[in-house]
């Protein structure tokens, strides 16, 4: 619904309850300074300096004109009341940030929310929001900078030792004759899994931001753990990158106690704990999909949402079209490292989509023979009064059959955003063949920071607004 120039003087905007300034992005990728604003939801904007300096001011002045005036004032450039109400019945206020006081222009969408389709899925909560921060704050002295550089020389000295002595053939021997351990060790690496959540949150609260839930879900087709860190968004450059590796430090702190109790007692299933930990702490880093690394790749480009950059980079290469904005409004540098990323990231993720539906049938039809098999194998292992070997059975049923819902719930978001993408072109065309300019290049939903492992993340999230 729009208003006429006699009404546009009486609407009293305000900032929607709950929604919060952030300030300004500090390390961006992008040419153009940003802002940041929380909603009520935990959906991070990012906005141009204009729109946020109209929520600003918004929230003190009382009608469109006077507020027009002001902002006129503080930003350097005339913008008289149509001009405010445009930007804000076409920016502002579909993202649910400003709302009309009065009630003369009621609200006709919801406010869009980021669902990229790498995301976490099917998400329940472990530890809630209190006992994160409760635990965070407890557990901050740890990032004290000489705790960080006497543990690192700590985990390299335990693998030279490791690695010169005989301990880990033995302890593989050990574990083949007592296959009941493996339950150990599964226990171990998953407390081991959210102990690299609470290293987020941690981190995150050390630098000064509040974290969120950790909690649990399938990522891509693996279950994984997640932290939600959204709030690290206000934090420098640094902050967010100690956010992004606190997850790998506190396993080394997992390793290091490890390391320790098998000097005390010789249990060799503590030294496959360590050398398990230390291969799922380098499974995070290459920054392909949303683990670790792909975070600290994005923080070091100051680019928060490189998935959303996919589409603008692959037809930016197209011969005889001009370059995306999403494109030209990144710094060089920052473009340099987008594309090589986009043009390494692309190719390898078609490649595993192709495989994972072309052996779908395969998989789906191996995975039901299993669960078969290992319901045949728990009911056997009742009637004869082994609980331990009824866990294990169930525990197998259950990694077979998550990996298939995670594939059936990635196919339909698929096949949702391509639908999604289809309607918003035609909208577009409609919109440019009756003369009108579409909603605004930077209002799409892009990535945001929720951290998870075991090793993966969510996606609490972030829209752009320009």
């Amino acid at each position: 619904m729009t208003i006429d120039s006699s009404e546009q003087r009486m609407v009293q905007w305000r900032l929607v309850p709950g929604v919060e300034l952030l300030g300004a992005v500090t390390g961006s990728g992008l040419v153009q300074k940003t802002f940041l604003v929380q909603r009520p939801d935990g959906q991070v904007i990012q906005l141009s300096a204009l729109l946020n300096l109209i929520l600003k001011m918004a929230a003190t002045e009382p009608t469109t004109d006077v507020l027009a005036h002001k902002v006129s004032d503080r930003y350097g450039k005339e913008l008289d009341p149509a001009g405010l109400t445009q930007l804000i019945e076409q920016k502002l206020r579909p993202l649910g940030l400003l709302e009309d006081a009065t009630g003369m222009v009621p609200m006709n969408k919801p406010a869009p929310t980021a669902r990229p389709i790498l995301a976490l899925r099917l998400k329940g909560t472990i530890i809630p929001v209190a006992t994160v921060n409760r635990l965070a704050a407890l557990l901050r002295p740890i990032y004290f900078p000489p705790v960080v550089i006497l543990s690192l020389a700590a985990l390299i000295g335990l693998d030279i030792s490791l690695f010169f002595s005989g301990n880990v053939i033995s302890a593989l021997e050990q574990i083949l004759v007592t296959p009941t351990l493996l339950l150990g060790l599964f226990v171990m690496m998953v407390v081991g899994a959210v102990i690299h959540e609470l290293g987020h949150a941690t981190a995150c609260k050390y630098g000064g931001a509040e974290p969120g839930v950790i909690g649990f879900g399938v990522y891509l087709v693996f279950p994984a753990f997640f932290t939600n860190v959204t709030d690290s968004y206000r934090l420098d450059r640094t902050g967010r990158l100690r956010t992004d590796l606190g997850g790998l430090y506190f396993n080394l702190w997992c390793v290091l106690l490890a390391g320790f109790g098998f000097v005390l007692t010789g249990d060799g299933i503590l030294v496959l704990f360590v050398i398990a930990t230390q291969v799922m702490m380098l499974q995070q880093l290459p920054p392909t999909i949303r683990l670790d690394g792909y975070f600290v790749l994005a923080d070091l480009a100051g680019v928060p949402d490189l998935f959303s950059r996919v589409g603008p980079v692959l037809r930016s290469l197209i011969p005889g079209r001009p370059v995306d904005p999403r494109v030209t409004e990144l710094r060089p540098a920052a473009r340099r490292i987008v594309k090589v990323w986009v043009l390494t990231v692309v190719p390898a993720l078609v490649l595993l989509l192709g495989w994972l539906l072309w052996n779908l049938p395969v998989i789906a039809a191996q995975a039901a023979a299993a669960v078969i098999v290992h319901a045949h194998a728990a009911s056997a292992a009742w009637s004869a009064g082994q609980p331990v070997a009824v866990v294990l059975s169930w525990l197998s049923i259950f990694l077979l059959v998550l990996p298939i819902l995670g594939i059936i719930v990635m196919i339909q978001r698929l096949a949702a955003g391509a639908m999604t993408v289809a309607h918003r072109r035609m909208a577009a065309k409609r919109k440019r063949s009756a003369g009108t300019p579409p909603y605004g290049r930077h209002s799409a939903p892009v990535p945001a920071r929720a951290w998870a492992s075991a090793s993966h993340r969510p996606n609490n999230a972030a829209i752009t607004g320009q």
